[in-house]
């Protein structure tokens, strides 16, 4: 009988005291959130092509460079459009593409599903497209080793 009766006083205890959830809906109700919407700068727009939007399937460049910035060779990578900043594009890898041939280096290129900065706008809608950069600078690698696990 002890046990019922502290079980009761709880109970009533825990109703008159315990969250009101009509205040709460109020309070969550009264939260304010304004979304800024972010968009390019008008610098970065010169550098993007106009057909870039979120969801967008295109292909961007891996290039590989030394250590004085001169680029050393570069393949085409299948990407996806995550998010647009002000000054930067975030890129999804969808294929895995790997600059050397040794499979013990994983830094040399992106893993399907790596994310990156475009910030020089070279994307591209078609693969042709992209190699054809690459050949303009003189730095496509071609040894067909991309897998899109």
């Amino acid at each position: 009988m002890k046990n019922l009766s502290l079980q009761f006083v709880l109970l009533v205890f825990f109703a008159l005291t315990g969250c009101n959830s009509q205040t709460k809906s109020k309070e969550v109700a009264s939260y304010k959130y304004n979304e800024k919407k972010v968009e390019m700068s008008a610098e970065f727009r010169k550098l993007v092509p106009e057909w870039v939007k979120v969801g967008k399937i295109c292909y961007g460049l891996v290039i590989q460079v030394d250590g004085n910035g001169k680029e050393i060779k570069g393949k085409p990578v299948k990407a996806k459009v995550v998010q647009i900043k002000r000054n930067a594009i975030i890129m999804k890898a969808l294929e895995r593409v790997s600059l050397v041939e040794v499979e013990s280096c994983t830094k040399m290129g992106l893993s399907r599903g790596d994310t990156w900065e475009e910030k020089d706008g070279d994307l591209f809608l078609t693969k042709q497209d992209a190699i054809n950069a690459l050949k303009a600078k003189n730095i496509f690698k071609n040894d067909d080793k991309v897998t899109v696990n």
